[in-house]
């Protein structure tokens, strides 16, 4: 559960119903993705009280513990991950791009320019495509 007014989120233990220790993330958290192997969790961050650039937080499933803040694109608002959870795909809606985030190393590659303002991403079954969803412009 990603709480946007304190910039956290929290672990639910769906064996039991209850709720674990939030976690501090980017400020107002949204999107969450998790790596196939269940080890990582990312957490999307639109704003960055210190730059335009929104970020990404990996979090330690195990230990529920966040990693470092993995800067991307301004206004992200969606992450996917390949299957082989090797790269996470991030839409930036304010920068008219996709970030690419290796998971390996938690780091962010090239941005990759689209169309205007990508909203949301899914990554194709074999890892071989990843598709984005564009708002139009206002007419």
């Amino acid at each position: 559960m990603a709480d946007e007014a304190s910039s956290t989120v929290t672990p639910i233990n769906t064996a039991t119903n209850t709720a674990g220790k939030a976690i501090k993330v980017g400020s107002q958290p949204g999107y969450i993705a998790i790596t196939p192997n269940g080890k990582t969790a990312y957490v999307v961050s639109p704003f960055n009280v210190n730059s335009a650039q929104g970020t990404v937080t990996p979090i330690n499933v195990a230990t529920n513990t966040a990693g470092k803040a993995i800067g991307v694109g301004a206004f992200p608002h969606s992450i996917a991950i390949t299957p082989n959870g090797k790269t996470a795909y991030v839409a930036n809606s304010d920068s008219s791009s996709v970030t690419p985030i290796s998971t390996v190393t938690n780091t962010a590659g090239k941005a990759i320019k689209t169309g205007y303002a990508p909203n949301y991403t899914a990554i194709t079954p074999n890892g071989k495509t990843a598709y984005v969803t564009v708002k139009n412009p206002a007419p």
